[in-house]
């Protein structure tokens, strides 16, 4: 019966783990059943989703260079158009054509 409960609850801490990194918590919570602490060992090597979903954005948008450009204030992206930065609403330089 203790087996059972320590089974259980190695599940239930792989599911909370694959939260902590941006994954199903369902699958790795069957997963976790089946595999026991396999599952904790291959969840501890996995890297975290989020994290490469934001570099995947930004890079997006430095790749339309001709449409953003760069506040100086606040170092965030902004439009060509924009005349104040959206984000500090620090007034920008024209830029040279």
């Amino acid at each position: 019966m203790e087996y059972l409960i320590i089974w259980i609850a190695v599940a239930v801490l792989s599911g909370y783990y694959a939260n902590q990194k941006g994954r199903n918590v369902v699958s790795w919570v069957v997963l976790g059943f089946f595999l026991s602490v396999f599952a904790l060992i291959a969840l501890w090597f996995l890297p975290p989703l989020g994290i490469a979903d934001k570099r995947s954005d930004i890079a997006r948008k430095l790749d339309m260079s001709g449409r953003y450009r760069k506040c100086p204030s606040c170092a965030e992206l902004v439009e060509n158009e924009a005349i104040k930065c959206k984000h500090c609403h620090v007034d920008l330089p024209a830029l040279a054509e």
